[in-house]
């Protein structure tokens, strides 16, 4: 079986700006739900999942996180993969154009690292990567639907580094810094920038188009035209997606650092609350449509089959 069909469910992840709270992620796997019901993917997903639906499997990796939750399967994950936490995100200056692999922040079980491994386990390799241990194609599922989200928030990839008040480039910087961990560490009044891109931005889009539940939101961003198909080769597509969401972080960080503490006030609030809202209904359908590309060239739905729009991921704030 050719796993890398499975990478359409990613239309759950799609290229957005929001993410990331319970709800972001839920409708991203409503949205996949819906696009894939009647396909031979979805077959396979229920093959995979049984009863449970993509907008369910795509909160288990927040799920496991915590260790209140003391299900079985969620502790032998958490025992095989003690670091499961971190890769939910990356942390690439805000000033790099591109996310590269030997920059700063960058790791080897990083968000990238970790999708192109579920990918791998997915496409029966297991073998082929060395993020996780004992993850099986089921819980790479529910893994890759919520990381795709995750990549397309902007602070899950970009990052502040800071000497005083003022954000640098450690790339090359050659001295002490700070950072400010996506976002976590800088505050307008008492909220966390992060926390505001994790929860108010996913809760004002979908209070802009009058609906209350993630099916319901899916719903409607699925009426959005799809855009261009990606045919880059699949394993490229996390980097590609980590170097958009660093472009938004950029805009993100549009900050005036006031004290040493990290606490910032935005100079252009209303500018990253706009640029949140666009993204969650025009990039995450590009990603959608990526991923139909993927069934197309990998024998899943038919290269004639309608494939929609979507939503983001979610990085709960002060995880790391």
């Amino acid at each position: 079986m050719k796993w890398a069909i499975w990478a359409v469910v990613l239309v759950c992840g799609g290229s957005a700006a929001l993410a990331w709270t319970d709800e972001g992620h839920e409708a991203i796997g409503a949205m996949a739900d819906q696009l894939l019901a009647g396909t031979r993917a979805a077959a396979q997903v229920r093959g995979l999942l049984g009863n449970e639906s993509l907008a369910t499997a795509s909160i288990w990796a927040d799920s496991v996180k915590y260790r209140t939750n003391q299900w079985p399967e969620a502790i032998r994950f958490r025992v095989a993969n003690p670091n499961h936490a971190a890769m939910h995100f990356t942390d690439i200056p805000f000033e790099e154009a591109r996310y590269r692999d030997d920059s700063i922040g960058a790791r080897p079980d990083d968000v990238v690292h970790a999708i192109d491994a579920c990918i791998l386990i997915l496409r029966g390799k297991p073998d082929a990567q060395s993020v996780f241990n004992e993850v099986n194609q089921k819980i790479a599922l529910r893994l890759l639907a919520h990381y795709v989200g995750d990549i397309h928030q902007p602070l899950h990839v970009g990052s502040g580094y800071l000497v005083g008040t003022k954000f640098i480039d450690p790339n090359g910087y050659g001295q002490g810094y700070e950072e400010d961990r996506g976002g976590n560490e800088l505050f307008f009044g008492t909220n966390r920038l992060h926390l505001y891109w994790d929860l108010n931005a996913v809760r004002q889009a979908m209070a802009k188009r009058g609906v209350a539940t993630p099916q319901a939101f899916a719903a409607k961003l699925l009426t959005q035209p799809a855009p261009l198909a990606d045919i880059s080769p699949l394993l490229d597509w996390p980097r590609d997606w980590a170097s958009e969401s660093l472009a938004l972080s950029s805009k993100a960080h549009d900050v005036r650092i006031l004290e040493e503490k990290r606490r910032g006030q935005p100079l252009h609030w209303q500018d990253a609350i706009a640029v949140a809202d666009s993204k969650s209904f025009a990039g995450i359908h590009r990603v959608v449509h990526r991923h139909g590309g993927i069934a197309n060239q990998e024998g899943g739905i038919p290269a004639g089959a309608s494939i929609g729009g979507g939503v983001a991921g979610h990085r709960m704030s002060l995880s790391r």
